[in-house]
């Protein structure tokens, strides 16, 4: 199953570069909630409307030092990221620790957390 949540995974970080809300909104979870690098806490209506508005806009994503941990329906990814997007005119660019969170739910992996923090390598 590892395989199955690393797949939908990189197909969200793909779908975020892409600004492909059609992918994204099948693997976001209606109750997500995001913590950006800055702290500030979005839905998911509120992450879409600013990918439809261009006031997100992710560049680049490239994903490092990933590890999986899963247990049962959930899996819990943490990884670091070198990442360059805009979000209402804040600029996150440069090496970011993430915390993501999926689910199992209807034999679909759903994201339903994800936190972000700047970090110095």
């Amino acid at each position: 199953m590892t395989s199955e949540v690393l797949d939908v995974h990189k197909a969200r970080v793909r779908a975020l570069v892409e600004a492909d809300l059609e992918t994204l909104d099948q693997i976001v979870a209606d109750d997500l909630t995001f913590t950006t690098p800055h702290g500030t806490v979005l839905t998911k209506s509120m992450v879409f409307d600013s990918v439809r508005s261009g006031k997100m806009n992710v560049s680049r994503m490239d994903v490092y030092d990933l590890v999986v941990r899963e247990y049962d329906n959930m899996a819990i990814l943490t990884y670091r990221t070198e990442t360059t997007y805009t979000d209402n005119d804040v600029l996150v660019d440069g090496s970011v620790r993430s915390t993501t969170v999926y689910l199992r739910r209807n034999d679909t992996w759903k994201l339903v957390a994800a936190q972000q923090s700047m970090i110095q390598v």
